[in-house]
């Protein structure tokens, strides 16, 4: 019957106590040799960094997610018109009036010849219950003529307020915005960004179809 208490040594074959760490007759050890330890460690090591990079990396993809759809309309539309309101999780926008042949203009700022003025009236509101102030520029509203960029306009007439401010919780900004567009322009759309930092966001206010 085969003894428990003992085991052959691999290194010289004799009979030696079953739990000894070190052959006492020839001095070879027992377990793992060193190098194979190391290189389970190296494994292990790299195992638990591409595990993290990859946590991490959902992780801030996760984040970046929530924030475009943080920034993105409540109900899913691109697209609005006249009176029609975007809303996120931060500010309400709504072009409250338009138009497309403005002539309210000072004798020292008339449009280039072929072109004229429009002018877009804008309301922004600051709803965010997290965020002290929301900031509301002119430079965040982009208009295209049938698909080519144009220029906002200074029409030198002071008693159209612009729309630049910042708001505090729940308060409003009512401001306009002028563009010099071609008179035969067909098509004119202001584009907005909601956030800077994320992509495919942009949303249009339709002027003119």
């Amino acid at each position: 019957m085969k003894n428990k208490n003992v085991k052959i040594c691999k290194h010289c074959k004799e009979e030696i106590a079953a739990d000894a760490k070190r052959c006492p007759k020839c001095g070879g050890k027992f377990g793992l040799p060193g190098w194979l330890k190391v290189l389970i460690i190296i494994f292990i090591i790299i195992f638990c960094v591409v595990g993290c990079m990859s946590s991490c990396g959902k992780a801030v993809d996760d984040a970046v997610e929530e924030t475009k759809n943080e920034y993105k309309d409540k109900n899913g539309k691109t697209s609005f018109k006249v009176n029609e309101t975007f809303e996120n999780k931060y500010e309400k926008i709504t072009m409250t009036e338009v138009n497309t042949n403005f002539t309210d203009y000072s004798e020292y700022s008339k449009p280039s010849k072929g072109n004229k003025y429009i002018l877009v009236k804008f309301e922004v509101e600051n709803i965010n219950s997290d965020k002290d102030e929301l900031y509301v520029s002119t430079l965040s509203f982009n208009a295209s003529a049938d698909g080519v960029a144009v220029d906002s306009a200074y029409v030198g007439n002071d008693k159209y307020k612009d729309l630049s401010a910042t708001l505090g919780k729940g308060k409003k900004a009512i401001g306009y915005i002028f563009y010099e567009v071609p008179t035969d322009a067909k098509k004119i759309v202001i584009d907005y960004n909601a956030e800077f930092w994320t992509d495919g966001n942009s949303i249009e206010f339709i002027v003119q179809e």
